[in-house]
């Protein structure tokens, strides 16, 4: 699968959880991304549990905020400082399943940004928003988890640097 924007995240190695962007809305605040499940994950243990996909609601609030940079060289460490909810409809995700996530940024101010998120499996490709929420409506995907989750954000010069 071909994502549409470069992934401007600080996020390496194994701990780099989602694979691209789909598609961003930046007047609704809103991005989609994606990851394929495989066994080589760092949480998988028969399946990843579907609390960790809260962390990739992190990282693809992360890439959002990644695409409004100018710059690839401002990368934006982010923190969670709080997890407002979470709720899990389904014990794992196995291997070999495409995960889709959807979150949109609900309020900012300052370094700190509120991010509703939501993940679904589905193993056919999504090219846009608009497709992504046809098939929510349709309740034509397995929901994994959503939550609601507030981060800080920072620079990585000034997270380096104090």
């Amino acid at each position: 699968m071909k994502d549409k924007y470069k992934l401007n995240i600080p996020h390496k190695g194994k701990m780099l959880l989602i694979e691209g962007i789909i598609d961003i809305n930046f007047d609704d605040n809103e991005i989609l991304s994606f990851s394929n499940i495989n066994k080589d994950n760092v949480f998988y243990d028969d399946g990843v549990d579907s609390y960790i996909f809260t962390e990739y609601a992190a990282q693809t609030s992360a890439a959002y905020n990644g695409a409004l940079s100018d710059s690839t060289d401002d990368k934006r460490i982010g923190f969670i400082l709080n997890i407002k909810k979470v709720n899990c409809y389904i014990d794992k995700v196995k291997s070999n399943n495409m995960v889709y996530v959807f979150v949109k940024e609900t309020l900012k101010d300052g370094n700190i940004a509120y991010y509703d998120g939501e993940v679904i499996i589905y193993n056919d490709n999504i090219s846009n928003l608009e497709e992504y929420k046809k098939i929510i409506e349709s309740n034509d995907a397995v929901k994994v988890m959503d939550c609601s989750i507030m981060v800080m954000e920072s620079s990585a010069d000034n997270f380096i640097n104090g």
